[in-house]
């Protein structure tokens, strides 16, 4: 493991800043905008992990029926993150198991809450 400061990067780093060099080279040298070069970029994600969803709820809804009602049983981690006149957010954490599961769950809580991050 190396220490803070020593200078060692990551591979996942590493490899992050080499895409985002050559999408920034591609871009200078065929005059796209760099967001269209990054557009075709995925990450890698490695399943199965603890995906964070940001879910920002109404005042008068309640969180915890909504979670329930939404993804039915499932074990997860509901901590509160703010609020203000409209609304209260939370940072929802669970296991997902594929790509395909992490985008249902995000279709589901989007259908449910006021925003989703």
């Amino acid at each position: 493991m190396a220490k803070v400061g020593s200078g060692a990067v990551s591979k996942t780093a590493k490899s992050s800043a080499d895409t985002a060099k050559t999408a920034k080279n591609l871009a200078r040298n065929s005059r796209i905008p760099i967001g269209a070069c990054l557009a075709d970029i995925k990450p890698k994600i490695d399943y199965p992990l603890i995906w964070e969803y940001t879910i920002f709820v109404p005042l008068d809804r309640d969180e915890k029926e909504l979670i329930a009602s939404t993804l039915g049983i499932c074990e997860h981690k509901l901590t509160a993150s703010n609020k203000n006149t409209k609304y209260k957010s939370f940072k929802l954490n669970l296991l997902v198991r594929s790509e395909n599961e992490r985008l249902e769950i995000f279709a589901k809580l989007k259908a449910a809450c006021a925003f989703v991050l």
